[in-house]
């Protein structure tokens, strides 16, 4: 029997679930946090932010994040349909147990984040706010700043260089050190004001506080608009605390959301047998269009991210638009990454979009493997089947077009092989509806592989280091990292 996944988390608000689990959350609105309450995570701090308005939750500790569904089936490890009738059932759920003590664990009530106020987004026009986030970028990427969000990535294995002389401008910086108000206070000098900073997402203003930058302690990357204007920014944490989300998307201004906008770190022209790939992390998208321009493929690869996992219909309709060949899907290399392919699968093949899916072994991702194996490994992140991943004798990590018509043959068939353990239920439930389970030896018989980016193209291209186009209208870069 199908799911109505909607109508699931309409019955059943994040708060009352919560409260049914045992934390003590308030019925209001806000963002609270509360100790993580997954078996695996026992830490006294807290660590996982319920956002009950989105009803959604994240624990900056150990990663876990979804709906309720999700919440019921990471902490009780049950299937999707158990899961739901847990919910319907009502009443409270059972004592989470710890992993580690065997007892029931105790947890914190739960606690509001600073409200701070958000963006007014009839107070300061466009217009203004464009010229905001172009004075941050200005000092975010300039001179000592850009380089420290340069050596950040080149630490990464990420080397940016070939990628910043062919766009001629940079695409990394930093947030300042000195103050926790130090871009605002740069901005104010410029004649911008308190209310013109908050409502460009810049600075974050509470009440009985001070106003302080709302990035901080963060490599920052831009997000631009069609046009090439900075609308928003991505953080990526570069300290040491485990409180602090990893990345930090601008807030909802009246130039960027979200949920409509996406990442992509350039924007040339494509050629017709390039690849849009569709990244989970930023730095996986930065690390692909980064090793694109060091061997002179920009027009080969387009990747672009959501920065999560949760692509709504208006970015799908924009990475649909990009180009008209089938997608290639990369998340990372975990349970939640293969559950997120499956479902990007199962939206494009909805939308009759056909898909290649690159499966990574657990804890891999675009940007590692290219760190290892640098622009050669952009052969195993193509939708051509004749490239092969590199050094993978166990063939761990595997490319699969997923057509519209074999969708769900292909990653049953695919899961069940590579994990050795029973399918998702959570996939299973999604795939339904993609139609008939076919066998697989009919599928290799019928399946057709979308044409991609011949090995030709990429070994020659291998082949031919990026000779260093003069870079010095890179202005903001003043040393190598």
């Amino acid at each position: 029997m199908s799911i109505d996944f909607p109508s699931v988390r309409a019955r059943h608000p994040l708060a009352d679930v919560a409260r049914r689990t045992g934390l003590d959350v308030p019925t209001s609105s806000g963002d609270y946090k509360v100790c993580c309450p997954m078996p695996d995570h026992d830490d006294p701090r807290p660590s996982m932010v319920l956002h009950l308005r989105t009803d959604r939750f994240h624990c900056f500790g150990c990663g876990a994040h979804g709906d309720v569904i999700e919440w019921v089936r990471s902490i009780y490890r049950v299937s999707v349909s158990e899961a739901v009738r847990m919910l319907d059932a009502g009443g409270s759920f059972p004592p989470i147990l710890s992993r580690f003590t065997g007892l029931p664990n105790t947890r914190a009530s739960a606690r509001p984040v600073s409200a701070a106020e958000l963006p007014d987004l009839n107070r300061t026009s466009a217009k203004r706010v464009r010229e905001a986030l172009a004075e941050a970028w200005s000092y975010y990427s300039y001179a000592r700043l850009h380089d420290e969000g340069f050596n950040y990535l080149q630490n990464r294995g990420i080397s940016v260089t070939d990628l910043e002389a062919e766009l001629c401008r940079p695409v990394v910086g930093h947030t300042p050190h000195k103050s926790p108000d130090q871009l605002i206070a740069r901005l104010k000098e410029k004649g911008f004001t308190d209310d013109e900073l908050v409502d460009a997402g810049l600075a974050r203003r509470a009440p009985g506080r001070p106003m302080i930058d709302a990035f901080r302690d963060r490599v920052v990357v831009p997000v631009r608009d069609g046009t090439g204007d900075v609308i928003g920014f991505i953080g990526r944490y570069d300290g040491t605390r485990d409180d602090v989300p990893k990345y930090l998307n601008c807030t909802k201004t009246i130039t960027y959301d979200k949920s409509v906008n996406l990442y992509r770190p350039s924007q040339h022209g494509l050629d017709p047998d390039a690849q849009v790939i569709v990244c989970e992390g930023t730095l996986d998208a930065l690390a692909l269009a980064a090793a694109a321009a060091s061997v002179g493929l920009s027009a080969k690869f387009a990747p672009v991210v959501e920065s999560g996992l949760a692509i709504s219909d208006m970015q799908w309709d924009t990475i649909l638009s990009i180009h008209p060949g089938s997608i290639v899907l990369c998340a990372d290399g975990d349970e939640a990454g293969r559950r997120a392919n499956a479902q990007w699968a199962a939206e494009l093949a909805q939308r009759g979009r056909d898909s290649v899916i690159t499966f990574w072994p657990d804890g891999d991702d675009p940007a590692s493997y290219l760190a290892r194996y640098g622009p050669k490994g952009l052969a195993s992140i193509t939708r051509s089947e004749a490239n092969r991943p590199l050094d993978d004798p166990r063939r761990r990590i595997r490319t699969y077009p997923v057509s519209a018509a074999f969708a769900r043959a292909l990653l049953l068939a695919d899961l069940a092989t590579r994990t050795g353990r029973p399918v998702d239920q959570a996939v299973l439930q999604l795939l339904k509806q993609l139609g008939q389970q076919q066998s697989r030896s009919h599928l290799s018989t019928t399946a057709t592989t979308p044409q991609g980016i011949g090995p030709e193209v990429l070994s020659s291209a291998s082949l031919m280091p990026n000779t260093g186009e003069d870079n010095s209208c890179c202005r903001n870069r003043t040393s190598s990292g």
